[in-house]
């Protein structure tokens, strides 16, 4: 039997016969999960009042088509417990920076910053 590929916008198929099967990975079959997203990219971020001056952003595309922005560290509130921020976006780059936007503003906020005002991410996260 023959199998032929095309694409359709945003879609990708396969062509079995008369059967079309999507090759979308928003379209597998969930298995019980409740959602589905794909890491788009990870990036490498400097900046001088993070310990280490660098830390990482995973961009990840959700399955309506947005993306969402996750930096690996977050600030500390004043009760010790970690305010984390995320970034959103109709594409990958605006999710990017609405994370940084929210995150530099949270770190421009503290005139010194000690290593244990920051709760990093599990690295197998990232």
């Amino acid at each position: 039997m023959a199998v032929y590929r095309y694409r359709a916008g945003r879609h990708h198929y396969l062509v079995r016969g008369t059967v079309m099967v999507s090759e979308r990975w928003q379209d597998v079959s969930l298995s019980g999960a409740v959602a589905i997203s794909r890491v788009c990219r990870v990036y490498e971020i400097l900046a001088v009042k993070v310990p280490g001056t660098k830390f990482k952003v995973k961009v990840v595309e959700r399955s309506d088509g947005t993306f969402a922005a996750f930096p690996n560290v977050c600030l500390r509130a004043a009760d010790g417990t970690p305010d984390g921020v995320a970034g959103l976006g109709a594409t990958e780059t605006e999710a990017l920076e609405d994370a940084l936007k929210w995150f530099m503003a949270e770190l421009a906020k503290r005139d010194q910053c000690q290593p244990e005002d920051f709760e990093w991410s599990d690295p197998v996260d990232f």
